[in-house]
């Protein structure tokens, strides 16, 4: 149901505010990882980033959760 509407969104250029993973660039000092955050999307994807307002140790578990993830990444071997 997920995809479907992701989907419908594109296809009608809504520019609704889904949660959506993309990659991330200087929000929350955060930068070169794919979380799934609030974003505008429409015909051509993802048009922008929704802040959202949180709080100094919720930003700092995100940036965590960021790193943590970025590292289990940049270890993978393809």
């Amino acid at each position: 149901m997920s995809v479907k509407r992701i989907c419908e969104v594109i296809m009608r250029d809504e520019k609704s505010i889904l949660p959506v993973s993309h990659m991330i660039h200087g929000v929350y000092d955060i930068d070169g990882v794919s979380l799934s955050m609030p974003a505008i999307v429409g015909a051509d994807g993802i048009e922008s980033d929704i802040p959202i307002n949180l709080s100094g140790e919720e930003a700092l578990k995100l940036k965590e959760s960021a790193d943590t993830l970025k590292k289990i990444v940049e270890g993978i071997e393809l």
